[in-house]
């Protein structure tokens, strides 16, 4: 009697179910299904992977968003609390509802549209589904690097257009009333409006990190608060230590910080002593000083945006700048900023006009072009 052929290598009947077998570099890889079909197929679709390139080992592709997301958020050592906290929010308000269960393979890139098109019709803002894409694709991204994914299908969704909010900066003048409103802060004020430092940064600056002679502190820390309302020390934001100049005018006021004090001291403190405390100086100093000079929509961020609006509008090189908010690249000065720099632009090209054509009084310039008036024809 002939022997039968088996048209489906790799496919074995155990009792009522059927085993698919694959093998990749050597190594064997199998799935029961209920049906032969079910598990023929499979094994092509392995195998026609395989041949593509994009084969990704089934033990590490089943497990689900929610559980990835744990292991991906864990590895997240070099983030702040505050930012931690924000993703763990935007994990469990959004993601968690909309993908936990579902493997990672199982998610798609025509499944993450729905899931964007429905949260803005169900009344979330374009810049919270924005923020939560972003951290979509963040732990998609991990998954692709991990061999889990063999591609990230939150990439080329159709997000909603946000408008991008001015940011708003303070004159000197508006800088100087604003200071002036808070006597015993009054130096704060002006530190953080000049150097652009950020809370946390300066929350964090030591006595020891002030260098009256290079008129500059080292910006190597910042200090967030916790869940549970605990002081976190962590690196800066880019992980990078940063020397800060601040104008010579402040020189007085630091050097009366400083003196006397131990050099793991804080530079800046709240009036009982201790480490500023954010909701404390916003609620009882910032916040009131603002309503008394009269302005609004001024939070603690803006003195940061205030310094590179000044800065800006002095002519200062886009690599100063950058250098001084301790942006990674002048491409983020420019991202964040540019647009101020294009309200100078007029301003710029006077200077070099003056530079180039006067000879010394605006009654001396060089008259190298004469203009002529034609009339115009209609």
């Amino acid at each position: 009697m002939p022997r039968k052929v088996n048209r489906n290598p790799g496919i074995t009947k155990r009792g009522d179910k059927w085993q698919a077998r694959a093998f990749h570099d050597g190594k064997e890889f199998s799935r029961t299904f209920a049906t032969q079909d079910e598990a023929v197929r499979w094994k092509r679709e392995q195998e026609r992977a395989m041949e593509r390139g994009e084969w990704i080992d089934p033990n590490l592709s089943s497990i689900t968003f929610a559980e990835w997301s744990k292991h991906w958020l864990a590895a997240k050592t070099d983030i702040s609390a505050s930012t931690k906290r924000g993703y763990v929010t935007r994990l469990n308000t959004h993601l968690i509802p909309a993908f936990g269960k579902s493997k990672l393979t199982a998610i798609t890139n025509n499944q993450i549209g729905q899931w964007v098109a429905k949260a803005i019709e169900n009344g979330s803002g374009a810049v919270v589904v924005k923020r939560s894409h972003s951290v979509l694709r963040q732990i998609l991204n991990a998954a692709v690097l991990d061999g889990r994914l063999n591609r990230n299908p939150a990439i080329g969704v159709p997000l909603p257009r946000t408008k991008s909010k001015e940011k708003k900066a303070l004159s000197f003048e508006q800088l100087r009333a604003l200071a002036a409103q808070v006597t015993d802060y009054e130096l704060l004020i002006l530190f953080a409006g000049t150097t652009g430092i950020r809370w946390g940064e300066i929350s964090a600056l030591q006595c020891r990190d002030v260098s009256i002679l290079n008129r500059s502190v080292n910006v190597e820390k910042a200090i967030s608060t916790g869940a549970r309302g605990e002081k976190i020390v962590s690196p800066t934001k880019t992980h990078q230590v940063r020397t800060v100049p601040f104008p010579k005018d402040l020189i007085p006021g630091i050097s009366l910080l400083i003196e006397s004090k131990p050099a793991e001291s804080p530079l800046f403190q709240m009036q009982g002593g201790g480490v500023l405390d954010y909701n404390n100086f916003m609620n009882r100093i910032f916040r009131p000083a603002v309503e008394r000079s009269g302005l609004k929509d001024v939070g603690f961020h803006t003195l940061r945006h205030t310094t590179a609006s000044l800065l800006i509008s002095n002519g200062t090189p886009i690599t100063a700048v950058a250098g001084i908010l301790g942006h990674a690249s002048t491409q983020m000065t420019l991202d964040v900023y540019g647009h101020w720099y294009e309200e100078d632009i007029n301003k710029y090209v006077d200077r070099l006009g003056d530079s180039l054509f006067s000879t010394g009084t605006d009654k001396e310039r060089t008259n190298i072009f004469p203009v002529t008036l034609k009339e115009s024809v209609s």
